[in-house]
């Protein structure tokens, strides 16, 4: 299979998932509107996929606000080991780590 069929197909399959889980999810919890961002928002298929139903109101960023913020953590990271903040391999996670 070409490269790019199979890419169009994961796309296709990934799109699929997301979009009829959260739709199941908005009807089985009685979700009124739905919200679709973080890194994924940014694909043109789902937010096609999202815009193009008629059930709920969905909200969606702009394109230039759907970023993943792999950015900011790796600049987290940074700054904690400038600091000699070092971590072992087995640590947890920590979502309210302080940056000092």
């Amino acid at each position: 299979m070409p490269v790019p069929d199979m890419a169009a197909s994961f796309q296709a399959a990934v799109v699929d998932v997301l979009f009829n889980k959260t739709i199941r999810a908005a009807r089985e919890f009685g979700a009124k509107e739905i919200i679709v961002a973080g890194g994924v928002s940014a694909n043109r298929a789902l937010r096609d996929a999202f815009r193009n139903q008629p059930e709920y109101k969905v909200h969606i960023p702009p394109l230039s606000l759907c970023t993943d913020n792999a950015a900011m953590i790796a600049a987290a990271g940074y700054y904690r080991f400038k600091l000699g903040h070092v971590s072992s391999m087995d640590m947890d996670v920590q979502p309210t780590w302080p940056l000092s």
